[in-house]
């Protein structure tokens, strides 16, 4: 298996080619492993995979600008090496925009496409955010945020406690943020551990936020969206001109703020399998 994959299994172990398959896309800054708990009940009706963005394996420092397009390419690749077939995908915040440009580019590799709070930004404010000053997109809280984000921590139950008392952490229960400093550290030769997706890449990619608005208009796949309750990343406003773009689409809320897959993720699970079983 690839290093860009992970291999959760499923109902048909080692038939690559039998049973339906799920492939997962993660968030910026929350690798696949961050999720166990959402893709662990997919493994009873599909053969689940999660595709690992590149900052978890092509280097610590990104590209002076990070064109998202890389990451729907990426998808692209890893959906050939698992499937000839389409696959049923599902993608969270910035995953899910790769998952959308995959589907509305290249819809004869999806099957279905759910889309977990994505980050979908009004044509409006991604003018506004491209006329900011680079110096000015520094004050970004998410971009500070992340240059800021500690890299290593002396193991990882250290690791653990910082992130407990975090407000992004505050609805994740103890075995939800286990699985996150799990899945997002690794150990060090000097028996430190090191967060495997550095603060540089998870601050360029906030600075690089694409449109997307054309790929929802030619969008012809069976579609869910599912939006946090308490989230601020898709506002009510923007699903309402989603759904006019795409008529077709189920679009619904879901208790929870923006991380809603690890903060419930019985509930998302359940929805997701709702989606699909209706298909």
């Amino acid at each position: 298996m690839d290093s860009k994959l992970i291999e959760f299994g499923g109902p048909v172990e080692g038939q690559m080619d039998n049973g339906p398959i799920l492939l997962f896309v993660h968030a910026n800054g929350y690798p696949p492993g961050s999720y166990r708990q959402f893709l662990e009940p997919m493994k009873r009706y599909f053969r689940v995979f999660a595709a690992q963005h590149r900052p978890l394996w092509a280097g610590r420092q990104p590209p002076e600008r990070v064109d998202w397009t890389c990451f729907a390419d990426d998808l692209q690749d890893a959906i050939d090496q698992i499937s000839a077939d389409s696959v049923h995908l599902v993608g969270h915040s910035m995953g899910a925009v790769a998952a959308l440009q995959l589907a509305a580019t290249r819809p004869g590799k999806v099957t279905t496409l759910t889309l977990l709070d994505p980050v979908f930004n009004s044509d409006w404010n991604l003018l506004k955010f491209r006329l900011t000053p680079r110096s000015k997109l520094l004050e970004n809280p998410l971009v500070r945020g992340a240059l800021r984000r500690p890299e290593y921590f002396p193991d990882q139950q250290g690791a653990f406690r910082f992130y407990r008392t975090k407000r992004a952490f505050a609805n994740f229960d103890d075995s939800a943020l286990w699985d996150y400093v799990d899945a997002s550290n690794e150990p060090c030769s000097d028996g430190r551990v090191r967060l495997r997706f550095s603060g540089a890449w998870e601050a360029a990619i906030y600075r690089s936020s694409p449109r997307v608005v054309p790929w929802l208009k030619k969008l012809r796949v069976p579609t869910l969206g599912l939006r946090g309750t308490d989230s601020y990343i898709l506002t009510e406003e923007f699903c309402r001109n989603w759904q006019r773009w795409q008529p077709e689409a189920r679009i619904e809320n879901i208790e929870g703020g923006h991380l809603f897959p690890m903060e419930c993720p019985e509930a998302t699970a359940d929805a997701v399998r709702s989606f699909l079983f209706a298909r």
